[in-house]
């Protein structure tokens, strides 16, 4: 890898970044202040529509996607309405490829929480910006802009193209979102970053697993004022949650990762139960003949999802078999394996240098517990990381904001990543 400077356009792409910090703040206070709440997925258009202008005069081609009108009801969950918009952003090269995609979505998660001002009235204060999507991560459409444009505005010669993304509905997902795009083809990478807030000086490279479901457990009513007369759902519910507390999540508990983990208590598997609960509800004088709770298993990269699925299902098997009167039913709904980018690829190696090189420090190598859409590009076979400005811990809270310092570095360091990769 060669160092700072030796491309001729390098110190000029930086420095014009140097010179637009006001400007990158300004784009990300716009941002904010088109609200898109997913759900139900307002302001879509309005959004996407401001994206696509400043792009284009930004100096990139243009071009918005969106699903055929009579394909929503499909494709949509019934939370969700509205059209689905995908803006992408095109500097052409000597040829298609290498092709390096910048992308990021742009729905948040509705408001909630002791606001102690507007959500979208972005504010200023000690070199933070606060507001709803500040860190999750319109903060990294942001810098992800910027970048595009400072390559734009100069004129680099590449040898490929880069590319700027974003795509609907990676917070409440919906089948209209980055997978329905990226089979498309709208755009078709050799390196991606997706611009999720990880912390500048922090990439990650990979995310635990997931599998998520329901446990049903099945009783027999009967009048309240008999309750010997049935077997109590709930209360048989409260047993089987006793059982995972007591022994299987301790056993999980036991395993540890070999990765690094951001943050680090997430070096093992968790399972949560209740997100979900439902019941019966026939009346108070009822006892109960169904109780429902949803459960949240997250895998290490260590683990896989079949020996988890077997796992889950011989745990309530050997609860079933130790008590008569427990009828269950275990119903995974969705799942996703647990996915680890080798850190010497070229894309983790070329964004490394990059923030070594601005940030003021090598950056560390980490798997998130979080899900990102990143695996929707490494099940393509596209080489891609997630790196982002944000803050750790305020994303979807009450007073969530970004600092503007990391904006900047964060734009540096996606040109000089695109400049190493393309130019």
């Amino acid at each position: 890898m060669s160092d700072l400077g030796s491309y001729s356009s390098e110190s000029d792409v930086l420095g014009y970044l140097d010179g637009r910090r006001d400007e990158l703040v300004r784009l990300l206070s716009d941002l904010i202040a088109i609200p898109t709440p997913n759900p139900p997925g307002d302001n879509y258009k309005p959004f996407c529509d401001f994206v696509a202008d400043w792009l284009r005069e930004a100096g990139l081609e243009v071009g918005v996607h969106a699903p055929p009108e009579e394909a929503l009801p499909d494709l949509l969950r019934p939370e969700a309405e509205g059209q689905r918009y995908a803006v992408v952003g095109r500097l052409r090269g000597l040829a298609e490829h290498p092709a390096f995609c910048l992308q990021g979505h742009y729905d948040t998660v509705p408001a909630s929480g002791d606001w102690e001002s507007d959500p979208y009235g972005p504010q200023v204060v000690d070199g933070k910006l606060y507001g709803l999507g500040s860190t999750d991560m319109k903060g990294g459409l942001a810098s992800m802009m910027m970048a595009a444009k400072a390559l734009a505005q100069k004129k680099v010669a590449l040898r490929g193209s880069l590319h700027f993304l974003t795509t609907p509905d990676e917070e409440f997902p919906s089948r209209a979102g980055l997978a329905y795009f990226l089979e498309k083809g709208i755009v078709d990478p050799d390196y991606v970053v997706v611009g999720e807030p990880s912390g500048v000086r922090n990439i990650h490279i990979g995310m635990k697993g997931g599998v998520w479901g329901d446990v049903i457990v099945k009783g027999r009513a009967a009048h309240g004022s008999r309750p010997f007369a049935g077997v109590n759902a709930f209360e048989k519910m409260v047993e089987v949650a006793s059982a995972v507390r007591t022994d299987l999540i301790p056993r999980l508990d036991r395993r540890v990762s070999d990765y690094d983990f951001h943050p680090l208590q997430g070096n093992r598997p968790t399972l949560a139960l209740g997100g979900l609960v439902g019941g019966t509800n026939a009346s108070r004088a009822t006892v109960p003949d169904r109780c429902t709770v949803s459960f949240d298993r997250r895998l290490i990269p260590e683990e896989t999802l079949a020996e988890v699925e077997e796992e889950l299902v011989s745990f309530f098997d050997d609860l079933q078999r130790q008590d008569d009167e427990l009828s269950l039913e275990v119903k995974v709904s969705s799942k996703a394996p647990p996915m680890v980018v080798p850190a010497d690829s070229e894309i983790c190696r070329v964004v490394s240098d990059a923030i070594t090189e601005l940030a003021g420090a090598s950056p560390t190598h980490t798997v998130s517990c979080g899900g990102f859409e990143t695996v929707l590009f490494v099940d393509r076979g596209v080489q891609a990381v997630t790196y982002g400005p944000g803050v750790e811990g305020c994303a979807h809270t009450a007073g969530e904001h970004t600092i503007l310092d990391d904006l900047v570095v964060t734009a540096k360091v996606y040109a000089l990543a695109a400049l190493r990769l393309l130019a």
